[in-house]
This record gives C-alpha cells, structure tokens and sequence, in this order.
C-alpha cells in the first residue's frame, strides 16, 4: 500500500485529508514541518507522496521543500503544495520550486482523492519504467555474455558436439515425416514460432531460461512430437476425426517420447539440451487449469518451454490446412488463442504472443507454400494425399 504523508499544522485540514485518503493509503499526518522532516530523512519506506502545506508556523512549506531538494534520500518524492491564501503568485513559485501539483484549502475531499489517485498512477507508471529498464539492462548484460561465451565455445569439438544435435534431430524429424508427412513440417515451423516467442519473452524478462541456451531449446522444441513415432500408422494417418479409444492411443505420444529420453538420459548427464527436450516432449499438451495430458500438471507446475511451445503448436494446427478441415485465418487463430488464455495457456505467455503474432503469420506465409509443395509429393506417392493429421471431437483448439 502507498504510503502518503500530510503536512499541514492546521489539525482541521489535516483531519479532511486523512478520512479522505484512508482505507486507500497508508496516511502520515504531521502537525510539526521540522518533526516531519526528520521522520523522512530517517524512515527506512518512504511515502510515494506528500501533501505540503505553505502557510505554517516555524518552518513554511517553501523552506521545508527547499531542505528536501537538497538531501538526495528523500528529493525524488513528488510533492503537491497546499495553501488557504488563493494567489497566482504563490501557485506560480509552488510550481517553479517543483510542485507536481497545487491545491487550495478547504480540501475537497473527493478532488483530492482524484488528484492524489492521479499522481500516485504517476509514481506506479514510472516504477514499472525503471523496472523494464532494470530488466532490459540485465538482458543486454546477460546478451553480452551469451556472445562472448559463443565466441569461446566456437572450438572444433563444439561444433562437432552442435552437429551432432543437429544430426539426430534431423534423422528423427524425417522419420517423422515419412510416417506423417504434416508431423514433420508442423515440427519445424514450431521451432521458428518457439524462436520468436521465447525471444520476446527473453527481452521482456518473462522467460526464466539462461539466454545461453537459446539455440539448444529451439532445436529441441522440433522434437515435440518424436513420441509418434511410437504410434501405429493406422493412427497416424487416419484421415479423419479419432475415436475416443483412437485419442487415448494418440495422446500417448507425450509418454513415448519422454520415457525414450529417460531410457538414455545417463549417456549424457546434466545435458540442458535433454532436459528442453523432455519438457517439452512430455508436457506440449498440458494447459494452465490442469485438464491436460499426461500428467494433469496445473498452472506454473507444467515447464515454462512447455506452456510456450504450446502455444506455438496449437497456432500451426489451427492455421493449417488439413483433410478434415479448412485452415483458419491468422485472426481468428489469434481470437482463439486468447479466448482459452487463462483455461488452456498460461496468460503471460499468450500476452508475449499477441506482441509478436504479426511475426507468425509472416512464417506461417512463408511455410505455406512449401507445405503445399510436399502434400503434393506426397499425394504422388501414395496416389491421394496423405498428410493430413487428424484431431478429436471437444478437445481444445490442438485436438492432439
């Protein structure tokens, strides 16, 4: 709650003030301008603001003012000057001494509540101002950092190590892709969704991931789907809606995939880039009010990658074309995105998204054309095409 100090040597005015403000501030009201000016200078939690009086005896409201100006502990709190005298003069010096404010006495009391409502919006705006720019310091600080590790990890052996990762995802992707051929395109343009939207939330401090291992999460956000592998094709490329019993296979793609991790997790311990993995391998599809799969996780207990690579994931599905349905539009994409914010997507993940969405459709623009180009191979392969995904009946926006 924020504090607010009255300063007025008339017990009357300062009365009006207090029962106007309680209940919304804490109030300090104080008869004595001397007295007043040692509780500041010594109390450790400031007030956001103070109500000054000019006209009091011993120590006026200018010279008060004067002596908060000069100590740097106390100098940055905004000040609204009062007074009983109505002169233009005396306005005009509050204002040049400093005022953020002036008002006449008698208080009344629902404008000084407006006014004290106002100026305290003021102190908050700029609070989360400098606390942006606090956490916009701290990215290019660690940003600077992420560069110059780069720069010292760029030896043969982590190149070949980069490589490597990159060997086996892409031996898992194309597995994919020749059992589903939507699976394995849809993985790749969620990697560059996951890109975009983990970068913003990087740069607005939202993401609580080192911004070192921004590469290895983007390359293992394209193994969300592995698990499918495991999924018999008869599934896999159904054409058409699942049946429940047909879902209940489908969803089990989650566990597949994390317990083939796990199985081989002790061949590279404390390995980051198997941890991203796993996260979000096993957890893409639980959502924030806990009805989920596999494990019914709730709220912040499912991994931050997970409930960003969600998002992701269910934006390609709804964008795309597939054999039971029409792709829809990136707005109503977007409309139906935030109308599960808060039910199935963690709320600041789907504000991050709105900042950058215009960013998705300029992919979704660019993969569109070489989706169609491999649906058409594809249909000339198989004689009909045979990459559309299937979804299930009152299963959320991804249906998988």
């Amino acid at each position: 709650m924020h504090i607010v100090m009255v300063i007025d040597d008339n017990k009357t005015d300062l009365l009006i003030a207090e029962k106007a403000l309680e209940g919304t501030y804490r109030v300090l009201v104080e008869q004595d301008a001397k007295h007043a000016l040692e509780h500041l200078r010594s109390s450790a939690k400031k007030p956001s603001l103070i109500i000054l009086d000019i006209e009091m005896r011993g120590m006026n409201g200018f010279e008060f003012y004067s002596k908060m100006a000069s100590d740097d502990t106390i100098n940055q709190i905004p000040v609204i000057f009062v007074s009983g005298i109505s002169d233009t003069s005396t306005e005009l010096e509050a204002y040049q001494l400093g005022a953020v404010d002036y008002m006449e006495k008698p208080f009344v009391p629902e404008i000084l509540k407006k006014k004290v409502g106002l100026h305290i919006g003021i102190v908050d705006d700029k609070a989360r101002i400098l606390e942006q720019n606090t956490i916009l310091q701290d990215y290019n600080l660690q940003l600077q950092d992420y560069n110059g590790e780069l720069q010292t990890r760029a030896s043969e052996a982590t190149k070949n190590l980069a490589n490597l990762e990159y060997f086996i995802i892409g031996v898992l992707e194309d597995l994919i892709t020749k059992k589903d051929g939507f699976t394995g395109s849809h993985c790749r343009k969620v990697s560059r969704y996951m890109e975009v939207l983990l970068k913003t939330m990087l740069r607005d401090g939202t993401a609580r991931v080192p911004i070192k291992d921004l590469a290895i999460i983007i390359m293992s956000s394209q193994l969300i789907d592995m698990g499918k592998i495991g999924v018999p094709d008869r599934i896999v490329q159904k054409e058409g809606k699942y049946t429940p019993a047909e879902f209940d296979i489908m969803k089990k793609h989650t566990v597949f995939a994390a317990e083939s991790i796990e199985k081989f997790t002790y061949l590279v311990p404390n390995s980051p880039f198997i941890t991203y993995a796993y996260q979000m391998a096993r957890s893409h599809h639980e959502q924030w009010c806990g009805k989920g799969y596999p494990d019914g996780l709730r709220g912040t207990d499912i991994p931050q990658l997970a409930r960003i690579v969600s998002v992701c994931d269910v934006y390609d599905a709804l964008v795309s074309k597939r054999t039971y349905k029409k792709e829809m539009t990136h707005e109503q994409a977007c409309a139906v995105i935030n109308q599960v914010s808060g039910v199935q997507f963690d709320p600041a993940v789907v504000n991050s998204f709105n900042k950058v969405s215009n960013e998705f459709y300029e992919i979704s623009k660019q993969e569109m054309t070489q989706q169609e180009l491999f649906r058409q191979e594809m249909a000339g392969m198989n004689g009909a095409n045979a990459t559309g995904v299937p979804g299930v009946a009152g299963v959320g926006p991804m249906g998988m």
